[in-house]
């Protein structure tokens, strides 16, 4: 979406309230201002279609995930907690990009606040079982990034697909976020068995592929 430079008058008490609505969002007074003409005229901007995304993702998420309001605009966070021990917080944070590079649209960012070298021994297991299933069943060659404790791992759009709609991509990327936290929180539940926690691993992986996950 092509942009250019264009002079107009407002009234000093609307500018405050734009910069007001600007700062709480994350952006800036002149892509407020676009967004807001664009919602008033019904042109899809890539940041609105971000924010329907975001919406579509949050909306199908149980009640176990807990929506960070303070996320910047192009992204979505939100946390669940594991039942292990000091029960360790886990953020989900969806990001996405104005202008995909190719099929890639984004990323999924996975982390932990936590200290503790056993948790982070595990959750290296756990990320190297997910991994595996995932590369087993997905024919896309897709991107990961490991460290400390952070796994970052590329969206992309469904295969076959140039464009997909919001709701398409919020449900998908939503059932992607809900297979990974039932494996997670399935791995560390039995992790006293290393055979059973890696099989509970797979069987939440090849349970969510019948929605999909595998597309994006």
């Amino acid at each position: 979406m092509s942009k250019s430079v264009y002079s107009i008058v407002l009234s000093d008490e609307v500018v405050r309230a734009v910069d007001i609505l600007a700062a709480r969002l994350g952006t800036n007074r002149s892509n407020m201002i676009n967004q807001i003409l664009a919602e008033r005229v019904s042109v899809m901007t890539p940041e609105k279609r971000m924010r329907d995304i975001f919406e579509s993702i949050f909306e199908l998420m149980d009640d176990s995930f807990i929506k960070d309001a303070a996320a910047p605009g192009s992204a979505l966070s939100m946390r669940s907690s594991i039942a292990y021990k000091y029960k360790p917080t886990v953020r989900y944070s969806v990001e996405l990009t104005k202008k995909p590079e190719g099929e890639r649209i984004g990323n999924l960012r996975i982390s932990f606040r936590t200290r503790s070298q056993a948790f982070m021994q595990m959750l290296g297991v756990f990320y190297q079982l997910w991994i595996m299933n995932e590369r087993q069943f997905t024919k896309r060659r897709i991107e990961y990034k490991a460290e400390n404790n952070r796994l970052t791992r590329g969206i992309y759009f469904p295969v076959g697909r140039k464009t997909a709609d919001t709701q398409l991509l919020g449900g998908l990327i939503s059932e992607y976020i809900k297979a990974f936290d039932k494996a997670l929180k399935a791995f560390f539940t039995y992790s006293d068995d290393c055979e059973l926690a890696s099989a509970k691993v797979a069987e939440c992986y090849k349970q969510a592929l019948e929605n999909g996950i595998n597309e994006i």
